[in-house]
């Protein structure tokens, strides 16, 4: 019979190391993950919460900043966010939709083309397209559709019992036929059935935003930075001077604080000032340095917008020439904007992941639009043939890639292409 092993327990020593961030730290790299937007309403926020602070609002501001008032009625866009906020959706599904919300129309219409959206942010078609449904599932209904017969037949889907020619012709886009009785004789239903249905539709709202105030100065997509091109010369400047400065009332400070024994709380009181201040500024320095480094790596696109000129940059690479942790450059990029020759769009388009050692995504999908642009359209090339296309520029990719990149540009296969 086998002898059992006695088992005995050996005391082991282990080095770990643990990093642990000061309130200090904390906070600047709070600060430093907040949009503009978020920015200024925690500095509201402290300044009716903290009596000695207050704002002051900058002077001869390029940028209009009404969105900082309350409006006297529910904001259609702050409605439709409260609701993202409460919905059970995934953390980037709540991103897109976002992004969708400030791009509607003062009537509530989605009318942007989203193939061209994703070309200026860092999100798929794909994701886009899914993001615009769940925006069609939130209140008013009929937000967020592309044209009138949409909108109202997202609308009637929704009530119990609506006239089914009504909806039939929406999904048609017959609209037209409703609008125009000459044309009723030649239909294949009743001037009845035509008049039942038009009464229906005459119960919709064709203008889902009607019921919210919608102000066509409000801005809510901000830049934080803001790169200028003159003459190819390319320069940046940093939104900090649009937005308030956070100011703290020192004499009555001092004066009310030598005259009450609660000392703890004036100390409270103008640390938590302190620390906003510093972490603000933290923020702007940390911004700055950052559109700097990546104005210079992203030159060509920046002075051109050709989506193909962005080169590959990550994280990591940033965090290294910057001597920075790539968590803070992740924060930094989080909810930023950047503003160059009149358009604004994500400081996430500027850090493309690479595809290959030296091509970025951008890159690889314009050579991709490029080679089929070019095919003949009568044999057209195959996934295969275009792996073998990018090989001959010295450009080793899979067939399953090439796959993947036309499905993400909604290019169809060889097949679906061909025209005789």
């Amino acid at each position: 019979m086998a002898r059992l092993q006695k088992m005995v327990l050996k005391p082991k020593e282990q080095l770990v190391t643990r990093l642990f961030l000061s309130p200090k730290l904390k906070q600047n790299l709070t600060v430093l993950s907040y949009s503009t937007y978020d920015l200024v309403n925690v500095m509201k926020d402290l300044a009716e919460s903290d009596p000695f602070v207050s704002l002051k609002q900058p002077q001869n501001s390029e940028h209009s900043l009404e969105w900082l008032r309350t409006p006297k009625g529910e904001n259609l866009v702050d409605h439709l966010l409260m609701q993202v906020e409460l919905n059970n959706w995934r953390s980037k599904e709540k991103q897109v939709v976002k992004l969708l919300i400030y791009n509607l129309d003062q009537d509530g219409y989605l009318r942007v083309d989203l193939t061209e959206l994703a070309t200026q942010t860092e999100f798929l078609v794909a994701e886009l397209i899914h993001a615009r449904d769940l925006l069609q599932e939130l209140d008013p209904c009929g937000i967020g559709a592309g044209d009138l017969a949409e909108c109202l037949l997202l609308q009637a889907k929704k009530q119990p019992d609506f006239n089914s020619i009504a909806i039939e012709l929406l999904t048609n886009k017959q609209l037209s036929l409703l609008a125009d009785k000459q044309k009723w004789s030649d239909s294949s239903y009743s001037q009845k059935q035509l008049q039942q249905a038009l009464s229906s539709i005459q119960t919709l709202n064709p203008l889902p935003a009607s019921q919210f105030i919608n102000n066509t100065n409000t801005q809510y997509l901000i830049p934080d930075l803001i790169y200028r091109v003159n003459d190819g010369r390319l320069t940046i400047e940093s939104f900090q001077n649009q937005i308030p400065e956070i100011l703290f009332d020192e004499h009555s400070f001092s004066k009310l604080r030598k005259q009450s024994e609660q000392k703890q709380y004036f100390s409270e009181q103008k640390q938590r000032y302190v620390e906003l201040k510093a972490a603000i500024m933290h923020r702007h320095q940390t911004l700055m340095r950052l559109g700097k480094f990546v104005g210079e790596q992203q030159y060509a696109f920046l002075t051109t917008l050709e989506k193909e000129q962005l080169r590959p940059l990550g994280l990591k690479e940033a965090a290294r020439e910057l001597n920075l942790a790539p968590s803070t450059i992740s924060r930094a990029i989080k909810d930023k904007y950047i503003q160059c020759q009149n358009k604004i769009f994500s400081l996430k388009l500027l850090f493309p992941r690479a595809v290959t050692a030296d091509l970025s995504q951008a890159k690889i999908e314009y050579d991709l639009m490029q080679l089929i642009k070019n095919e003949d359209h009568v044999n057209p090339l195959s996934d295969q043939q275009l792996v073998e296309q990018f090989a001959a520029k010295g450009i080793n990719l899979s067939r399953r890639v090439i796959t993947k990149y036309r499905q993400k540009l909604n290019i169809a296969n060889s097949y679906q292409r061909k025209t005789k």
